[in-house]
């Protein structure tokens, strides 16, 4: 017959213990990130889609070098910051998001294609910049904002 070598916790310790270890989780899954990294993402967002006006290898060169730099800055910031290693997501919290961006260069690219306005791209360069600052601005009011 086995003692156990403490007495079990009880239901509010236990509580607190899941409590503090969902907070710990939120912390690594969604650092704080600062508001100017939300700045720069917008601006880099709405250029991928205005590359979209510029000849074909000068806008792919922008394109690629846009994406880098997004890439970057979401490695250094968000994924791979101090203090974190690796951060994660969950999928269905970034559908959304995604969904929006990638349907509204989506639509950008049918539109322009099948009616040659070119103008589309300017207002989808205005609506991804917005998703990206919104986006932003609710994270910062959810998990705070770094310096």
């Amino acid at each position: 017959m086995e003692t156990a070598a403490t007495p079990p916790p009880s239901r509010r310790e236990a509580q607190d213990v899941l409590a503090q270890l969902a907070r710990d989780e939120d912390a690594v899954r969604y650092p704080p990130i600062p508001r100017w990294f939300y700045v720069v993402q917008a601006s880099a967002v709405a250029g991928i889609s205005l590359a979209q006006l510029l000849p074909d290898a000068a806008g792919s060169a922008l394109v690629l070098g846009l994406a880098v730099v997004m890439g970057l800055l979401g490695h250094r910031y968000w994924l791979n910051r101090d203090g974190v290693s690796w951060a994660s997501a969950k999928f269905s919290d970034m559908a959304g998001f995604l969904a929006l961006l990638l349907g509204a260069l989506a639509v950008g690219w049918l539109v322009d294609e099948t009616t040659d306005a070119w103008w589309i791209w300017i207002v989808t360069a205005v609506f991804t910049a917005g998703v990206v600052l919104v986006t932003g601005y609710r994270y910062g009011r959810e998990f705070g904002h770094d310096g």
